[in-house]
């Protein structure tokens, strides 16, 4: 596995397709904010719209757009220049999802809503803008999503056998297309994701992602990076952001959470697999980092 595919693995991203929408004339719908761990998306089938933040300009999104709004954060969703109240839509089943009609006749506007789940504080999503368009402008991967799209719009469109699971597991795919649109067009300058564009920095990241139970030190990662010690820290802090342990820990949280929600291993199993020698270490660091213990967080996930 890649620093991304690691990534995407720690923050147990998860895809749902939630419903489609068919707008006509002059239309807006409002957002809200969603609970940590969870990011809209939006693809678009045909027509145009705005996508609106308060504080920010609009964002125009056309036939072969999607916007990722990583963050959650609300917004509205509008026909161009209309800056009137919300629309009310009608509601009906229209295949598998639940099908939004604002106006009448065929929809100006056709587009797929839905979410991406993951765990909170995840080092990938918050490394993320916190509203990620993708373009069908973009040729390097225009025919990867048009397929997915294509059978994203298939599915939904019917009510095969198998068909729920099917568009939810298309869906996390997509979450893995954005992301690399996202790096392919995009250099962060800073932080976790722009490790990954520097050679020798990334061979050391990816080794703790590999294996962050390991008792690294600041020379085996520098040899991972094929430079010194001193050049080594200085490079990681001034592209990381933050020192090689402060990530580590981050990494080794991530997973910890993760596993406590997703499997039913004992917490010294836990601290052992994410590298503390013990069980009150472990929950030690974990309650500094996410304010609750161990246990709390186990159950809190059930």
């Amino acid at each position: 596995m890649n620093s991304i595919d690691k990534l995407i693995q720690l923050a147990g991203v998860r895809g749902n397709l939630d419903l489609r929408c068919r707008f006509q004339g002059s239309w807006a719908r409002e957002h809200d904010q969603k609970p940590v761990g969870v990011a809209r998306y939006h693809i678009v089938l045909a027509g145009v719209c705005q996508a609106v933040q308060p504080g920010h300009a609009p964002i125009t999104l056309r036939a072969g757009d999607i916007l990722m709004i990583a963050d959650g954060e609300p917004h509205r969703l509008q026909s161009e220049g209309y800056d009137d109240a919300p629309s009310e839509a009608l509601v009906s089943q229209g295949g598998l999802l639940p099908l939004h009609r604002v106006g009448s006749g065929d929809g100006e506007l056709d587009i797929l809503c839905g979410r991406f789940l993951y765990q909170r504080e995840s080092l990938l999503l918050g490394a993320l803008p916190g509203f990620l368009k993708v373009s069908s402008a973009y040729p390097q991967i225009t025919d990867q999503l048009s397929a997915l799209v294509g059978l994203l719009r298939a599915e939904a469109d019917g009510e095969q056998i198998g068909a729920r699971f099917l568009i939810d597991t298309l869906s996390s795919a997509l979450f893995a297309l954005i992301v690399r649109n996202y790096l392919l067009h995009h250099a962060p300058a800073s932080g976790t994701l722009a490790l990954l564009s520097d050679k020798r920095l990334n061979k050391a990241w990816q080794a703790m992602l590999d294996d962050p139970a390991f008792e690294w030190t600041i020379d085996s990662l520098a040899e991972h990076a094929s430079m010194s010690r001193a050049t080594f820290m200085r490079s990681f802090v001034k592209v990381a952001g933050e020192s090689p342990w402060a990530l580590l820990t981050r990494v080794r949280m991530e997973l910890a959470l993760r596993l406590l929600s997703e499997t039913p291993h004992g917490l010294t199993d836990i601290a052992c697999q994410v590298g503390y020698q013990s069980q009150a270490a472990f929950s030690k660091k974990f309650k500094e980092h996410y304010g609750v213990s161990p246990g709390r967080a186990r159950r809190s996930s059930v």
